[in-house]
């Protein structure tokens, strides 16, 4: 009977950390279903060895529970409140930095790819609004800047956005300071596809058709 309690204990523990962190971290939701795929197969092959030999239901009770538990944690990331999409006080080099960063953690949440859950268009419009008028307002000097600014833009959903998005990433990636960063010099090239493909070209450097460093 005590057995049983400790059992019991252990599982609600361990459903109560596992929706906490899933709560807490963008992307441990991503690591859960790794973990569910694996017991997936685990018990695949429990089933395929029960077919011949008979195992006890102990077995396939534990990797059960602990898919139950990784659903739950799952569930409760589709519920994970997003940070702000912009910020509208602070410096324009903040301002964009803040919008680069809010962008990539959208996009590192599970909630964004499922029609019901996201709000990733509503927050790329306004990302994209607040980006806008500050190359409006001339105020796109430095090369960073106009790196946050280009990857905003990358995210458009017009032929002009991108056209924008490919001449900011080639101006920052001219800069001598970012000659060699790779995410930079990556926009550079991936903008400039995502424009061709847009007006019906084909891409120059095959950034689009493949899975690529944050390019989503």
């Amino acid at each position: 009977m005590q057995t049983n309690h400790v059992r019991k204990f252990t599982f609600f523990l361990s459903l109560l950390i596992i929706t906490a962190l899933s709560y807490l971290f963008i992307s441990f939701e991503f690591i859960l279903i790794a973990i569910m795929l694996i017991i997936s197969i685990f018990l695949i092959l429990l089933c395929l060895v029960h077919l011949f030999k008979r195992l006890k239901a102990f077995y396939f009770k534990i990797p059960s529970l602990i898919l139950l538990i990784c659903i739950s944690g799952i569930m409760i990331s589709l519920i994970r409140p997003y940070d702000k999409a912009i910020i509208t006080k602070g410096t324009i080099s903040e301002k964009l930095k803040y919008a680069y960063e809010s962008d990539q953690k959208d996009r590192r949440q599970l909630r964004s790819f499922l029609g019901y859950f996201s709000d990733l268009e509503d927050r790329d419009f306004k990302r994209l609004n607040q980006i806008k008028t500050i190359r409006k307002s001339n105020n796109l000097k430095k090369p960073r800047d106009k790196f946050y600014a280009a990857f905003i833009y990358h995210h458009g959903d017009t032929s002009i956005d991108y056209k924008i998005a490919s001449k900011l990433a080639a101006e920052a990636a001219q800069d001598e300071f970012l000659k060699d960063d790779f995410e930079v010099q990556w926009l550079r090239k991936a903008t400039y596809d995502r424009y061709l493909l847009s007006v019906g070209k084909q891409e120059k450097y095959n950034t689009q058709n493949r899975w690529s460093f944050n390019i989503e």
